[in-house]
């Protein structure tokens, strides 16, 4: 018989291809036809068992080829398959390593488990430093199997109160309901596991631990929710009612506002300032007032041709007129008693005083018994005796202008001194008083953090209880969702001293809410409430950074939104992180 080749046969269909995809049923085909075909050999009852084990052999060799050329073929495609969805991922994504569902910054910065043992067949109650309790009921534990736990069982067991250990845990705090994405504002949340030597352990069905969670918020707006972490969501449990609610104490008030030592000596020495500033006047004054003054020389005077008196005059009493020696005494045009023969009488005295127009003009008293006759004269030179005085005048004035010249240098220098003491005293005054006023605003920053402590001690003082039974381990909150910011958007760039980041996530932390937005599907663009101060905390490249509340207004103050963070120190605890979002 010659063979048939069938050239166009139909393409296989898919739905025929699957049909026969069934293994063991090609296995069992196959193993049937192959006895069949044995036994009908002549040889077959000669040498059955090696033709039978042969024939098995050869099964399982053909099963185990055609296996490994399938699975083979599979694994290859789905690694092919896998490339292209992580190149499209990472397409998608930032360079940095994909995002886990529950992803904390920093190993360092995670909030810490603390260790309990506790027997599983007596139970017992753990009291946590927070003032929670655990409530564990006898034999609550089995293993994986089911099987019940004897010995003593490892409880570990954190709580997280605030927006830093939120964020330090990596918990997703979002939550959607009906399509709509809110994020948790916190009353409170812990994590609670259960080991045996190293092997994690369950709680048996009917036996629930209670836990008494000590929380500083006492409304009762919040419900129990249980994060699964399989599914990705939070699933609520019940309304969060809140037990042993205590009176709220009284807020601490500001207190009157104190100096410290040192702005008492700031406000001392600016206050002495004006004090040192009227002392150098005073000295520089009475050192000008001190300064010779030189006498300017009296200019001989030329006979006017008017009547004139010849006096003996005593020097010594009008040193003056020393320069008028040999001098004549004119008589002033405004005597109006004046008469020629006043000249004509030989007087018993005529004295010289003062004159109205003092060093200028004289007044010459004429007695004779009981007349008396008063001129006012004025001294002057004729001939050679002008010429000789008018020479001497004029070096004497030489020498007057000179020292004028030097005392007015002197003065000018005096003053100069004074002016640069008293702006030096002005400056120290500037100085000073620029730092009076950092020291008065650290003084306030000192105040307003020393009363937002205490108010926030008082504040943690108001515990309640909340009470969780927990079926299941794991991680449980205490919540009440709220709606994203509303108000401004942003369009945020950030940097780190001048070097730009590429933040993995973003949180915007409301100061004055236990709540933390997730930013980081969209982190260059986002809105915030002008009504609420806000922190901002980013994590770039494995690093964490943190924007303060004053930071954060100034940077959104202008619409640039141009973040200036600070790196967290690698080697930095939840404590200090705490200190950085100023919590």
């Amino acid at each position: 018989m010659e063979p048939k080749f069938n050239i166009n046969r139909p393409k296989v269909s898919d739905e025929e291809i699957n049909k026969h995809k069934d293994f063991d049923k090609l296995v069992k085909q196959f193993k049937q036809q192959s006895i069949q075909k044995a036994r009908s050999d002549v040889n077959f009852l000669k040498n059955k068992k090696a033709t039978y084990s042969a024939i098995i052999a050869g099964i399982a060799v053909i099963c185990t080829v055609t296996y490994f050329t399938v699975f083979n073929k599979q694994t290859k495609q789905t690694a092919t398959n896998d490339k292209t969805n992580t190149l499209t991922e990472n397409k998608k994504t930032s360079p940095e390593k994909k995002k886990t569902f529950i992803s904390p910054p920093s190993s360092k910065l995670n909030v810490p488990y603390n260790s309990y043992k506790v027997n599983s067949a007596k139970g017992g109650e753990i009291a946590h430093h927070t003032n929670s309790k655990l409530k564990i009921p006898k034999n609550a534990f089995v293993n994986k199997a089911g099987q019940e736990i004897i010995g003593d069982v490892e409880i570990q067991y954190r709580e997280f109160h605030d927006q830093a250990d939120i964020i330090a845990s990596g918990i997703p705090m979002t939550y959607d309901s009906a399509g709509t994405q809110y994020t948790f504002e916190s009353a409170g949340m812990f994590d609670v596991k259960g080991y045996q030597n190293g092997e994690e352990v369950y709680l048996k069905q009917g036996k629930p631990i209670t836990v008494e969670l000590a929380s500083r918020y006492t409304d009762d707006t919040y419900n129990q929710y249980y994060l699964d972490t399989v599914a990705h969501n939070w699933q609520v449990i019940k309304h969060d009612t809140p037990q042993n609610i205590p009176a709220a104490p009284q807020q601490n008030k500001p207190a009157e506002k104190q100096q410290s030592q040192k702005e008492t000596q700031l406000v001392k020495k600016i206050e002495h300032v004006p004090i040192q500033i009227d002392s150098v006047k005073t000295v520089y004054e009475k050192k000008i007032v001190a300064l010779p003054t030189p006498k300017q020389p009296s200019k001989p005077a030329k006979s006017m041709g008017r009547p004139q008196f010849n006096l003996e005059v005593d020097y010594k009493d009008f040193p003056e007129l020393s320069a008028f020696k040999n001098s004549v005494f004119e008589v002033g045009t405004e005597n109006k008693n004046y008469s020629k023969e006043l000249h004509s009488i030989t007087w018993s005295s005529a004295i010289v005083s003062a004159g109205p127009q003092k060093g200028k003009n004289y007044l010459l008293t004429l007695k004779y018994k009981s007349r008396e006759e008063k001129l006012v004269v004025y001294p002057v030179l004729t001939g050679e005796d002008y010429e000789k005085a008018a020479e001497v005048y004029e070096k004497k004035f030489a020498d007057y202008g000179n020292l004028l010249e030097k005392r007015e240098a002197d003065e000018q220098k005096l003053k100069a001194e004074m002016a640069a003491k008293q702006k030096a005293y002005v400056e120290e005054q500037k100085k000073l008083s620029a730092e009076l006023l950092k020291e008065q605003i650290r003084i306030r920053r000192d105040m307003e953090a020393k009363i937002a402590n205490m108010n926030k001690d008082a504040a943690a003082q108001i515990t309640v209880t909340r009470v969780f039974n927990v079926s299941n381990f794991g991680i449980y909150n205490s919540d009440c969702p709220r709606s994203m910011p509303h108000g401004p958007v942003i369009e945020p760039r950030y940097a780190s001293n001048s070097t730009p980041l590429d933040p993995t996530w973003v949180y915007l932390v409301d100061a004055g809410r236990n709540i933390v937005y997730n930013m980081s599907t969209n982190p260059y663009r986002f809105m915030y409430s002008e009504k609420s101060r806000y922190t901002l905390c980013i994590v770039s490249g494995g690093n964490v950074y943190v924007c303060t509340k004053d930071e954060f207004s100034e940077a959104v103050k202008d619409g640039k939104a141009k973040f200036n963070l600070t790196q967290i120190a690698a080697e930095a605890d939840i404590n200090e992180f705490k200190k950085a979002l100023e919590i």
